[in-house]
């Protein structure tokens, strides 16, 4: 993909705000910071008190006549720990992997568990709906992205008042908050990741030690994007001073970095033991070419690889690798 979209993300991440069109009139979204992620939570219990006072049941207690009513049981509660847990498991596991196609295979199991997970939230979602979380939700939302959207860059003239809000058309309102949706998916975290590792970004690397030599103000006053790119400019500045072994092919995919460097004791380990003597009795189970080149055995050898794996039954003892590569 062009650095053009990353580099107009990094500008409105650094103006504090975005442009949007409404019927065709240039507006703009104001990024949040941490004043007003605490302004949202006070109207959120505000409209969940209100809630209560007009007899909208609670998740707690939906969920408890689903149960008498067998259409959400106690087994269905306990999934979402329960997978939850394993996605965690599997997270944890990835961390002691060092051989790239064994990642990729964690990789794909975390994401399956992670859409069965929220295949089964949205499911419970649509049986709480009427609950007082989720119209406090739904009534703080319209109220953040009302609070988003100004007429002027400095965002200090808001594009509507709250009752012109209430009284929106549909079809602007839906347009108001599918340009928002889009505005927010720009600066997910992925997103944001994906422009630190971008070439024309990394000549910022040396001036993220503090947040007043990277936005010439205090970490209190960030937005929450601004701070999202100087902890991920961190992370990965240190990811590749202190990892020089970095395949070219990995340079531009912040996932592959993290689980590259998160891995980065086991593999020097296994390396070890690749030029080890007397270690035959290891073995490299499921490595293809491209992970023992990683590994950095000699790739003259790759050529015999396949078939001496296929020889001994899908694994290459310490011994096999050695005596491949001539040690």
């Amino acid at each position: 993909m062009s650095s053009t979209p990353y580099r107009k993300n990094l500008v409105e991440i650094i103006d504090g705000s975005s442009t949007a069109f409404i019927r065709n009139q240039r507006v703009f979204i104001k990024h949040k910071n941490v004043s007003d992620v605490v302004d949202y939570e006070i109207i959120y219990d505000n409209f969940f008190e209100r809630a209560q006072e007009r007899g909208l049941p609670t998740q707690k207690e939906i969920i408890e006549e689903l149960e008498v009513a067998e259409i959400w049981t106690k087994a269905d509660e306990d999934y979402t720990q329960t997978q939850k847990s394993f996605i965690e498991g599997l997270r944890i596991s990835k961390g002691s992997l060092y051989i790239e196609s064994a990642i990729q295979q964690i990789n794909k199991q975390l994401e399956n568990a992670e859409i069965e997970l929220n295949q089964h939230l949205n499911k419970r979602a649509n049986l709480i709906q009427n609950s007082c979380e989720t119209y406090a939700s739904n009534r703080a939302n319209d109220y953040y992205i009302l609070r988003s959207f100004f007429k002027d860059k400095d965002t200090s003239e808001p594009l509507y008042t709250e009752e012109e809000f209430e009284y929106l058309e549909s079809s602007i309102l839906a347009e108001v908050i599918d340009s928002y949706n889009v505005f927010h998916g720009k600066f997910s975290e992925e997103q944001i990741m994906e422009l630190v590792v971008q070439d024309f970004y990394k000549i910022y690397y040396s001036f993220s030690e503090t947040a007043t030599d990277f936005f010439g103000k205090p970490v209190a006053r960030l937005t929450n994007f601004q701070l999202n790119l100087l902890i991920y400019t961190r992370i990965f500045k240190n990811i590749f001073e202190q990892n020089n072994d970095i395949p070219e092919r990995m340079h531009k995919d912040p996932q592959a970095l993290l689980d590259f460097a998160s891995s980065s004791s086991s593999r020097e380990k296994a390396k070890g033991e690749l030029n080890k003597e007397g270690s035959a009795g290891a073995s490299v189970l499921g490595a293809t070419s491209q992970d023992m080149e990683d590994l950095g055995l000699n790739t003259s050898t790759q050529k015999n690889m396949n078939t001496l794996v296929k020889e001994k039954g899908g694994s290459l003892s310490m011994k096999d690798l050695m005596d491949l590569n001539g040690i």
